[in-house]
């Protein structure tokens, strides 16, 4: 980013702090607070330790400045202007979830998408703090980075004090780490039988059920959550075109498979000769490749799994027809809605696997930013500041708002002005194709004319360069 690019940013963002209304966090007299500036760019240079007693002083601050980053502490201290963290004296936190759209296991390219797809895993986070955890909505807010993602801020009184390693349990809830099938969906282990002198108790394992699914209780849990998900996916798959329903079956019970495989520890020669020996006769029996190597059926079968050999397709036909039979059987169909049994352990399994992958928001490098929940002493972006890596602002909402809001119309500030910028070689392909306020532009290398936002954007993005 050059200096001619550097003040003409600057300039529109001073602008913009000049000419709007900012509203300061609640009680920011005790939050820290910390600046990146234009000058310093790109080189990321936070300026923190900054404490302001007064709301003038800090609007004037910032009018004044005019950071490119804006930020504020979601903890309050006693000195928040202390040079070091110890001389704060930490007395609380807000709790914090940063959802960002590049931390997102499905790869998205565009931007429009990327967004799109943080912002429904967003919506699920909502859902686990509101449902799950009993937050209230006037307790949590929203609000739109003005980048990539969303950020939660939760202001409970009873998430206040939390250290990290009480916040990283609940990071570890809604991720659904260390969650247990056997510990939520027990078989039933006993049955009472009429001997002719009265009833008597006989150990026996039953199909898979349910056991902590009642829709009369609060609240959600996880074994509400997943019941509801098995219940849905079984209506759902049998009236189904039989090809799709097959095919999903499949990839789930693929799924299921490949994160039960225990072929790491088999020297890779053999996991070579089984794979070599797979593909030149395909219909070759795993007990025959086993007899002829040597090794355990199931280590075959393990390694085929790994590599992509393994056809699932005729089991999952197998599955759907009896999945087809209990949805055409209006008695057996209420034993799963009522009671949530199933009679097939390994579907089961697989269906409950894929129920906690689509409901669970992994917070850490997969999908949210887990340092940021867990981190009581984390600086977190000024609602209502510009984003200095894209120029949009950076957007409070509340539930409602959220629903219906499109950040590359609502977060766009700039005016449809038409100006110069010169893409910088070699543009990237992201870059290449801009969507914003209902709108394509295709950048090409060099000079291109661009409404002011789209250009703004494109120069924070340090893609180009005012011309």
């Amino acid at each position: 980013m050059n200096f001619r690019t550097k003040q003409f940013l600057r300039k529109r963002f001073s602008d913009y702090y000049q000419n709007s209304q900012l509203i300061l966090p609640h009680d920011f007299p005790r939050r820290e607070w910390g600046f990146i500036f234009f000058d310093e760019l790109p080189e990321v240079v936070m300026r923190r330790h900054k404490a302001f007693s007064r709301e003038n002083e800090a609007l004037d601050y910032i009018r004044g400045m005019v950071p490119a980053h804006a930020y504020h502490s979601a903890a309050y201290y006693e000195f928040p202007g202390a040079a070091t963290m110890k001389e704060k004296k930490w007395q609380g936190a807000d709790l914090i979830f940063d959802l960002d759209a590049d931390h997102l296991p499905a790869k998205v390219y565009s931007y429009k998408g990327m967004l799109d797809n943080v912002k429904s895993e967003t919506a699920k986070l909502l859902d686990f703090l509101i449902e799950d955890f009993g937050f209230s909505e006037n307790n949590t807010s929203i609000v739109f980075s003005g980048g990539r993602g969303y950020h939660i801020h939760v202001h409970d009184p009873k998430v206040f004090t939390l250290e990290s390693a009480e916040r990283r349990e609940i990071v570890d809830y809604v991720s659904g780490t260390g969650l247990s099938i056997d510990y939520l969906f027990k078989p039933e282990k006993f049955v009472a039988i009429d001997t002719g002198r009265g009833y008597m108790k006989k150990e026996f394992f039953s199909p898979r059920k349910v056991s902590s699914f009642d829709e009369t209780s609060e609240g959600f849990g996880w074994g509400k959550r997943i019941s509801r998900y098995i219940i849905s996916f079984l209506k759902g798959i049998s009236t189904k075109d039989e090809v799709d329903a097959i095919n999903e079956i499949t990839e789930i019970i693929k799924n299921y498979n490949l994160k039960n495989v225990q072929s790491g520890s088999m020297p890779d020669e053999i996991a070579e000769s089984v794979i070599q020996m797979k593909n030149e006769t395909p219909n070759i029996s795993n007990k025959k490749i086993a007899e002829e190597l040597g090794i355990y059926e199931k280590k075959v079968l393990d390694i085929l799994i790994a590599n992509d050999l393994k056809d699932f397709s005729l089991e999952a036909k197998r599955k759907l027809k009896k999945i087809k039979k209990k949805a055409q059987n209006p008695k057996a169909l209420n034993m799963i809605e009522t009671k949530g049994i199933i009679d097939d352990e390994d579907l089961f399994n697989a269906i409950v696997l894929k129920a906690i992958e689509d409901n669970s928001i992994n917070l850490g490098s997969a999908h949210t930013d887990e340092p940021v929940t867990a981190d009581i002493k984390r600086l977190i972006r000024m609602p209502n500041s510009l984003h200095g890596g894209s120029g949009m602002r950076v957007v409070p909402l509340s539930m409602s708002e959220f629903r219906d809001f499109e950040p590359l119309n609502d977060a766009v500030v700039f005016s449809e002005k038409m100006i110069e910028i010169e893409a910088i070689s070699p543009l990237k392909p992201q870059f290449s194709k801009i969507e914003m306020k209902g709108k394509s532009f295709t950048v090409s290398e060099g000079k291109n004319t661009l409404p002011e936002y789209a250009a703004i954007y494109l120069m924070s993005r340090g893609a180009a360069e005012y011309a």
